[in-house]
Formats: structure tokens, C-alpha cells, sequence
């Protein structure tokens, strides 16, 4: 894949530089890796950013975005009232999977690291398993939906909340690193879906599905695509 610098991509989205250095420090635009201090930025992340960013709206506050991911996933999203479920629901069947995804982008906050010393099955007890990596967690039908193989997987992916990124971070031994193999997804700590991480075995399968569609493989991203398209139908 292709990367460009600060300057190409404010020029591609037609932002200034502050803004695209905004978007790579939120994690929205993928950095591919620093070169004496100065960003270089996938050139994909950029032209789904350009894309996405044709539609109108806010994006979704975290409460709303996992609302919208457990309404789609058939949870009830009991910490929203009455009214909001009601307008959200009227709005996730008129909306595409790439709406969801557009809208849900705030639902955590991306932190890249590197696990020099931890096992995968140490990293497995600390975070919440999305993307590729929590299909092993779900039942075979659920898994199949998506078409992928979790054979050859060397990336980790999940939710972890903010008051226990420290404490996984301390105890995995963990060092950020744009290009490293662990990607955390760091919610509120009052995010009501991840009360008591990890004992909840998955994310919403909506949520899965979105993370999905932030990879920069093909595979993984139309897998995404089409199982939350799947479930936007079914919530019709």
C-alpha cells in the first residue's frame, strides 16, 4: 500500500495540514510510520476518509454509536431513552453500512502498541477480542457470516476502557507503536457494554462488523461491509 505525507493528504481532502495531523493523532487516517518526526499516512485511510466525508451529519456521541451498534445487533441499548431508541432505529433503515459506519466512528479511541513479551491467550484475559480476532469467540454460524479464516492472523484487535488501559498496558508490556500488532480500542469507563472487561466474550456483532470495515485489507473491509448490511436489513 502507498503512503503520502501530511501535505499530500490536506491537499487530497482539500484540509489544512493541522486538521490531517488531528485526524492520524485520532487514529480516523492510518499513519503508516514517522519519518524524522514527520507523518506518513496510508493513502487508502485517505481516500475512505474523502468518501466518507461526503455525507452530512456529526458523528455519533460513544453512547449513541454503541446505541445504534447494540440496536442493530438485537440488544435493547437500555441506556438510551424511549425516544432516542425510536429515532435511531428510524434512522439505521434509512442509513447504508457505510453511514453506520461514518456516524459510529467515535464509538472508541484506536491506540496501536507492540507486545514484545505477551501470548496471545495473556492478551485474550485483558481486552474485549473484535475484528478477526473474535470470530474464534463466536459460535460457528455467527462466524461463518463473515467469510473470513482467522488462519494466519498475526494482528490482535479489542476493547479495552480507559480506567484499565494503564493497568493492561503495565501488565502486557505494552509500547505504542503505530506499526505494531496490537490494536486497543479504548471506550469510556462508563461505556455500558464493557462493564467487568473482558468477561464479556464479544463486542455487539454490529461493532465487529464496523471494526471490520476500518481494516485496510480488502477482504476484512467487504466482510464488514456485508454482514452489517445484513443486519441494517433485518432491522427493517
Amino acid at each position: 500500500m502507498g503512503d503520502v505525507t501530511v501535505a499530500e493528504a490536506a491537499t487530497e481532502l482539500g484540509v489544512s495540514q493541522r486538521h490531517i495531523t488531528r485526524l492520524a493523532q485520532s487514529g480516523e487516517l492510518e499513519v503508516v510510520r514517522k519519518v524524522g518526526g514527520a507523518l506518513l499516512i496510508d493513502s487508502a485511510s485517505v481516500h475512505r476518509w474523502a468518501q466518507m466525508r461526503r455525507r452530512q451529519g456529526r458523528p455519533w456521541s460513544e453512547p449513541v454509536a454503541w446505541g445504534a451498534l447494540a440496536l442493530l445487533s438485537g440488544h435493547t441499548a437500555d441506556w438510551l431513552t424511549a425516544s432516542q431508541r425510536t429515532r435511531l432505529k428510524h434512522r439505521l433503515r434509512r442509513s447504508t453500512a457505510e453511514d453506520v459506519a461514518f456516524f459510529a466512528r467515535r464509538r472508541a479511541v484506536p491506540l496501536h502498541a507492540r507486545a514484545w513479551d505477551a501470548t496471545d491467550h495473556r492478551i485474550g484475559h485483558r481486552i474485549v477480542n473484535t475484528g478477526v480476532g473474535a470470530l474464534d469467540t463466536m459460535d460457528a454460524a455467527t462466524a461463518a457470516r463473515f467469510g473470513l479464516t482467522t488462519h494466519g492472523t498475526t494482528r490482535t484487535e479489542g476493547y479495552v476502557t480507559i480506567t484499565e488501559l494503564d493497568a493492561v498496558i503495565d501488565d502486557l508490556g505494552l509500547t505504542e507503536d503505530r506499526e505494531g500488532d496490537l490494536t486497543l480500542r479504548v471506550v469510556s469507563e462508563d461505556n455500558p457494554l464493557f462493564q467487568g472487561t473482558p468477561d464479556a466474550p464479544t463486542p455487539p456483532l454490529a461493532a465487529i462488523a464496523v471494526d471490520l470495515m476500518d481494516s485496510l485489507d480488502t477482504r476484512e473491509h467487504s466482510a464488514g461491509t456485508k454482514v452489517l448490511q445484513e443486519l441494517i436489513d433485518d432491522l427493517r
